[in-house]
């Protein structure tokens, strides 16, 4: 992916939107009206309550579809979808050119279906949009949703009777329209929600306790396939065609034009010039698809059980005075934030994240239980100036904090126990000077969305803090990308009140301590030992040493050495001490074990 696609300036960004505005109409939500196109969905309107009967089956008359001209809800409305217990899907379509504005509440009554809103023109809920859904809910600007190598298109004909099983893909073709969620999306216990479009803005809540939510954006053309609901099997940007080999031309209704004149509540506003931007703030939201925006509250926390999973996904990623929680009464869940662990897996990798520091991420483990896992993923740039957590009543869970070119920090991730074992804190760039104090940021006011060249900084502070809260800390560097897989580190790492953690650095190619990089507990009356890992080479190419030119004391905890090289100057474990013998290592350097 191209960064240039998607630099997001949140102060002086200028979106290209039409140049003048006083032709727009006014968009708000709108009646439901069933389209004539032969899927025979009914609309009967009895006072505030639409009532949506009719339809086409599937051939195993399990999945159930309808066909709107257009489908949009005022405040106090009701549309109303009605079910059997036969019918496993309810998959409805807006092709009318509208964008759906809904702002009343949304329910299927006579089954547990699922539900699916497809309307590539846009989709908007407003702040008093609701659901009363016991299944799950999907809504997307998508042009067709998958059955295997079957579509459901959001125009034209469709085979009814052969989309039988469930929806397992999501096809984009150009430019399609904005989900915005300003309302309380919410499902019963263990259902789940998805939203994936070309662009998905967040300013409401997302809640569905013990299940999954999937937020996604995606960039131009392309098709999403889901392994499980909530769950992300891969991402193609080839649009694979139908057997016919049509694509049909999609309009949808860019971002200004959607909100000017708009009546229902959002959470954003439109300047004069066109810019939209979150309400009372200077963040401007960029005009690329392919962007994800939080800034609401994002929720699968359980109150009884195990917490269940959220995935964040898009080619730019921005966590602003948002609440991202899984938290579980016997157990934290997953949160997934631009990837998964290291950046492997099938979700779709973000290449900038950004957490403001008035976001909160938590996989807390409460009254028993462990704490769960947050990743935080970037391909190139991370700034991650947030409260992130993964605490455990028994054992803490796992953090990883990754911008795999550049990284920034400036809290650490609690991963402690009440009674158990600290978790553990990964921190995986290419490059990575660790260095005083808070590490020295270079957040730029005008674009802190903007990739940087410059090598990844870990304040050891946040590592000293990680340390003495419990946690085993990794720091691991990789050469996939144009840097070469260094860790240095430049000031001095005192682990005092630490008891008795672990610290492994882990370099593609070399690990240097610097003169001014000691590792030592400043007060030894304490008995805090370290067990020290520095692994260099880790790719085993045979180009990567390890220099120690600061004392190294671990008061007794273990010491691990690997390298194609290895100079010391002096270490002092009073423990074990493993050097593992390779060419280039010299074993005459001073070791004080």
């Amino acid at each position: 992916m191209n960064i240039s696609r998607f630099k997001i300036n949140f102060l002086l960004v200028l979106l290209p939107w039409l140049p003048s505005f006083a032709a727009i109409e006014p968009v708000s939500a709108q009646s439901i009206e069933a389209a004539a196109d032969g899927t025979m969905t009914l609309v009967t309107k009895d006072g505030q309550r639409f009532v949506i009967d009719g339809g086409t089956l599937s051939g195993d008359g399990k999945n159930l579809f309808h066909s709107f001209k257009e489908f949009g809800l005022d405040a106090g409305e009701i549309a109303t979808f009605l079910a059997n217990p036969a019918i496993q899907n309810i998959l409805s379509r807006v092709n009318g050119g509208n964008p759906s504005v809904i702002d009343g509440l949304i329910e299927v009554v006579g089954g547990n279906s699922n539900l699916y809103l497809m309307n590539p023109a846009g989709i908007i809920f407003g702040s008093n949009a609701s659901l009363n859904v016991s299944g799950d809910f999907t809504a997307t600007t998508a042009t067709g949703i998958g059955f295997d190598d079957k579509w459901f298109k959001a125009f034209g004909d469709n085979d009814y009777a052969s989309l039988v099983g469930n929806p397992n893909q999501f096809q984009f073709q150009g430019e399609n329209g904005v989900i915005i969620n300003a309302g309380e999306l919410k499902v019963d216990k263990g259902s789940n929600i998805t939203l994936i479009g070309q662009t998905v803005l967040n300013t409401g809540e997302v809640s569905a306790a013990e299940g999954k939510i999937l937020i996604t954006s995606v960039p131009g053309t392309s098709r999403v396939k889901l392994s499980t609901p909530g769950s992300i099997l891969s991402l193609e940007i080839e649009l694979p065609e139908d057997k016919a080999g049509n694509q049909l031309e999609v309009t949808a209704v860019d971002l200004p034009t959607l909100l000017t004149g708009s009546k229902v509540e959002t959470g954003l506003d439109i300047s004069e010039t066109g810019e939209v931007s979150l309400n009372n703030s200077n963040v401007v939201i960029p005009s690329e698809s392919g962007i994800t925006i939080i800034s609401g509250e994002v929720s699968v926390s359980s109150v009884e059980e195990l917490a269940g999973e959220i995935t964040i996904t898009g080619d730019g990623v921005a966590l602003i005075e948002a609440t991202v929680t899984a938290d579980g009464e016997l157990g934290g869940g997953k949160i997934l934030v631009g990837g998964e662990k290291q950046g492997l897996g099938n979700t779709p990798r973000a290449e900038i994240i950004y957490v403001d520091e008035n976001s909160k991420i938590s996989a807390d483990g409460l009254t028993s239980g462990d704490g769960g896992e947050v990743i935080v993923f970037a391909e190139k740039t991370a700034r991650i100036y947030g409260d992130i957590s993964a605490r455990g009543n028994e054992d803490g869970g796992f953090v990883e904090t990754s911008g795999k070119e550049y990284i920034e920090i400036t809290k650490t991730p609690d991963v402690s126990s009440a009674i158990g074992e600290g978790g553990e804190w990964l921190i995986d760039p290419h490059n990575i000077d660790i260095v005083a104090g808070n590490g020295n940021l270079g957040i730029n006011n005008f674009n802190p969305f903007a990739a940087s060249g410059d090598d990844a900084q870990l304040g050891v502070i946040l590592i000293q803090n990680a340390l003495t809260g419990g946690a085993d800390v990794t720091i691991s560097t990789g050469t996939t990308g144009t840097q070469d897989g260094d860790i240095n580190v430049l000031a001095p790492i005192d682990y005092d009140g630490t008891g008795n953690n672990s610290l492994t650095l882990q370099a593609a190619r070399n690990i240097i301590v610097s003169s001014n990089g000691s590792i030592f507990d400043s007060n030894t009356a304490t008995n805090d030992s370290l067990n020290l890992s520095l692994l260099a080479d880790f790719d085993s190419d045979d180009i990567g040493s390890v220099v120690i030119l600061g004392n190294i004391a671990t008061n007794g905890g273990s010491i691990s050495i690997d390298g194609s090289g290895f100079t010391d100057s002096i270490i002092d474990s009073s423990g074990i001490s493993t050097i593992i013998e390779r060419p280039g290592i010299d074993l005459s350097a001073n070791l004080n074990s």
